[in-house]
């Protein structure tokens, strides 16, 4: 993925349960917007042959120090 000029990098939070748990599991990206984290790990989910629903995306607001719900039951 091509960074356009301007564009800063954020920290993600994806918080997943891969099929057949009962635990969630957290990954993080470093990304310019919500959808290009979404992609990442969709990408990382295929690779590795895991079965996963997505709970919830966050987004690090390193102003406020906490973490900021981007979107949730994401499929």
């Amino acid at each position: 993925m091509k960074e356009s000029k301007g564009a800063q990098l954020e920290e993600f939070k994806v918080v997943y349960e891969l099929e057949g748990s009962l635990d969630l599991a957290t990954k993080y990206f470093m990304a310019t917007q919500t959808e290009d984290a979404k992609k990442m790990f969709s990408f990382v989910c295929q690779k590795n042959d895991m079965n996963s629903t997505v709970q919830r995306i966050e987004k690090w607001n390193r102003w406020s120090s906490q973490w900021e719900v981007q979107e949730e039951e994401v499929s």
